[in-house]
């Protein structure tokens, strides 16, 4: 079999609301000469299903025996890709058309740079949570930034490099050792800055995928303490890479430092938004209560209304279901 330049890898799990439309944005790519690689975590849906009627040269499809998780799978996909690059996409996303065509580009043009990632076109699927943006890459142009500049940034920053957006090259992603499995959510974010210990970075800043923001998105599952923990844990794991590659021990006890400062101050920042979180649930309810007495209200009005039109005020007011007011005085 023909070794490709470029191995797509889409590791799935119960992803059948949008996996075809990913698996029709990779096969219809300017750039074709890659291998497309679908490995599925053992899905209890149609994943399978649609995937398998799919029929290209380029594509084989794998199942896990066993539920290996988010960084497993990912982690299998790599063994089984053969390409020179390696981008590990997102079942639930789409590739624009010259995604792959333009990091290719990238990496055959600068051979010190270990890999490149870009912008991306966000697209809401509602119901989802609030956006925020603010985790990713916000130069306005393209760059190519000497890696250990850009590791200082995605240390002392947290991650803002989108996974299905990477292109990388295979033989360095293996030689770091690939994606930590003691780590869910925040495993690439600690490779990236691995990569950038070893290489140069380049972002291109023209979206070349669309990021799909849903309900089911597994990030949501990495919110408050548990992200925060999660991404420290992946910080702490790249400085100790960071000291075993460079010895710069001085560095990385300032690199320590402010990684606790940091841990600290994220910290107080989950508090202030669980905190807001539990103020405007509160609020809704109260709102929701007050709303509640005032439909009541006017249904009560509503029905003495009706019922006062029907029946002499007396006998209302013997019933109790009138405000005490003076009875008016007997005719003389």
């Amino acid at each position: 079999m023909k070794v490709r330049k470029l191995s797509v890898c889409l590791p799935t799990c119960n992803g059948e609301r949008f996996v075809a439309e990913a698996i029709r944005s990779i096969l219809c790519q300017t750039f074709d000469e890659f291998e497309l690689i679908v490995v599925d975590d053992c899905s209890e849906d149609r994943t399978l299903e649609i995937v398998r009627t799919f029929a290209d040269p380029r594509m084989t499809v794998y199942q896990n025996d066993k539920r290996l998780g988010i960084p497993g799978n990912w982690n299998r996909c790599l063994e089984l890709a053969q390409g020179e690059y390696v981008c590990v996409f997102h079942q639930d996303d789409l590739m624009l058309p010259k995604n792959l065509a333009r990091k290719v580009a990238v990496l055959d043009a600068h051979s010190t740079v270990g890999m490149v990632h870009s912008a991306v076109e966000l697209r809401t699927e509602e119901p989802a949570p609030p956006f925020s943006g603010n985790w990713l890459e916000d130069s306005p142009e393209d760059l190519v930034s000497e890696g250990r500049t850009y590791f200082r940034k995605l240390f002392l920053r947290e991650n803002c490099i989108c996974a299905p957006t990477v292109m990388g090259r295979r033989g360095l992603i293996s030689r770091v050792g690939g994606f930590n499995e003691g780590l869910g959510f925040a495993c690439d974010y600690e490779l990236w800055m691995k990569i950038c210990l070893e290489a140069d970075l380049a972002y291109l800043s023209t979206p070349l995928v669309i990021y799909r923001w849903h309900a089911e998105n597994a990030s949501h599952d990495f919110g408050f303490e548990r992200g925060l923990a999660e991404a420290q844990s992946a910080a702490q794991g790249a400085l100790k890479y960071y000291r075993e590659k460079t010895g710069a021990e001085a560095e990385a006890e300032c690199l320590a430092e402010a990684l606790e400062a940091l841990g600290e101050a994220r910290r107080w920042a989950v508090d202030l938004e669980r905190a807001r979180e539990s103020l405007e649930s509160t609020i809704a309810w109260l709102e929701g209560q007050r709303a509640s007495w005032q439909r009541a209200t006017e249904e009560r009005e509503s029905y003495l209304k009706t019922l006062e039109a029907r029946l002499p005020f007396r006998l209302l007011a013997r019933l109790g279901l009138l405000p005490r007011r003076s009875a008016p005085r007997p005719e003389s």
